[in-house]
């Protein structure tokens, strides 16, 4: 039994040291042949490029016409598609942002369906480019009408633009094809500080030996005339006696205009007005308002008697003004007339404006009585010093019907 048993130990010792000699055995195996796996890729990695090399080479040699169609293929797809679309729409959309800015514009020689139209503007092409275009008719339209409705169109030349380039054209007797249209662009123009102008037209674009259709389509902004604010009287004096026009008013205004644009207007004829009451007329011969301030002569006939009549009206609207020694005067369109004949466009635009004005009461008295009061003998020389004496008082006196009762005495 003792001698089973220290089989037995013998048989299970020996077994463990066969196991736990086994393992670093094993693990030296797996490290050479590691070793040798990446020797032997070093020694197999030119000769595996040399063979991706010619088996690239071969592939091309046997197929370099596929891939030659491919190519052509590829590039006449490409190219149409930059030179058709990119190139045009590179080329538009720097123009889109371009300013196409008015530096200034002419309406002359106006007729009953045409003008004379003159317009200076400039396009700045960025980035050193040189475009020539086309000549182009440029539409004048308002935006917020559809369809599209011109009411003048601008041919403007061919150009040739690099960097800042000014345009300038003129036209004459450009057919007014919307009058309509041409009214409501002329009615923003007076009556607003700022208007928009839209314009729109087609041309193309050269550019070396590329061509790209543009399209210029504009909303410009503008200063208007802004109702003529700032019109004034300067001047004025009753003529006594009248001539033999009827003419009894003689003066001097300004017409100030706040815009770019130079209107050629003729002969206009001004309703004076006080308190809404027509007192006389003033006409202002060969007018053509040009930007800024405009000093022109002006002619008329105050109608004595209708002031006469409404006298006692006429001073209790007048008080405020005449408490600041000036008169109050309103003037409105009457008639607008250009070579003899009345032009109905600008008639329907002025003749709707109302301006208002003071002229001080001195200057009218100045200019009237400068050679009539130096006869103070003469029974109209007292006549017109007791006038200067009742107006003077006015501003210490509100008995209105004293003073026309005095004044009706006088005349």
């Amino acid at each position: 039994m003792h001698y089973g048993k220290e089989d037995g130990s013998s048989v299970i010792g020996s077994s463990r040291n066969v196991g736990s000699n086994k393992a670093p055995q094993a693990l030296g195996d797996d490290l050479k042949h590691v070793e040798s796996l990446g020797a032997l890729e070093k020694s197999k990695s030119p000769r595996s490029l040399k063979s991706f090399r010619a088996n690239v080479q071969k592939h091309w040699r046997r197929f370099w016409c596929c891939y030659l169609v491919a190519a052509i293929i590829f590039l006449a797809i490409l190219l149409p598609v930059f030179f058709l679309v990119v190139i045009p729409a590179v080329a538009q959309r720097i123009l889109n942002d371009t300013d196409l800015p008015v530096h200034s514009a002419q309406i002359l020689d106006p007729k009953v369906s045409q003008v004379s139209f003159t317009l200076d503007t400039s396009l700045n092409v960025p980035m050193g480019l040189r475009i020539r275009t086309d000549p182009i008719s440029l539409s004048l339209f308002h935006r917020d009408v559809q369809p599209m409705q011109p009411y003048l169109v601008v041919n403007l030349p061919s150009y040739s633009l690099k960097g800042n380039t000014n345009m300038t054209v003129t036209q004459n007797n450009t057919d007014i094809l919307n009058e309509d249209q041409f009214i409501k662009t002329l009615t923003q123009a007076v009556y607003s500080k700022r208007f928009t102008m839209s314009a729109k037209g087609s041309t193309v674009g050269h550019l070396g030996a590329l061509n790209a259709p543009l399209t210029i389509d504009k909303d410009i902004e503008l200063d208007g005339l802004d109702k003529l604010s700032g019109f004034s009287i300067d001047s004025a004096r009753v003529l006594l006696p009248k001539e033999a026009d009827g003419t009894n008013l003689v003066g001097e205004a300004t017409l100030p205009n706040h815009s770019v644009f130079t209107f050629a207007l003729g002969n206009v004829t001004l309703n004076l007005m006080s308190s809404g009451l027509i007192i006389g007329q003033a006409t202002i011969l060969n007018v053509i308002l040009k930007p800024g301030n405009n000093t022109v002569a002006l002619r008329g006939r105050m109608e004595i008697a209708t002031v006469l009549e409404n006298l006692s009206e006429i001073l209790v609207a007048q008080m405020d003004a005449l408490v600041d020694g000036e008169l109050e005067l309103s003037a409105s369109g009457n008639s607008t007339i250009y070579n003899g004949v009345h032009i109905k466009y600008y008639e329907q635009v002025l003749n709707n404006l109302t301006i208002l004005t003071r002229v001080p009461i001195l200057e009218i008295l100045g200019g009237t009585l400068q050679g009539l009061l130096n006869d103070t003998d003469s029974s109209l020389g007292k006549i017109l010093q007791n006038v200067t004496q009742i107006l003077g008082n006015v501003s210490s006196s509100s008995d209105t019907s004293t003073i026309a009762r005095s004044l009706r005495a006088l005349v």
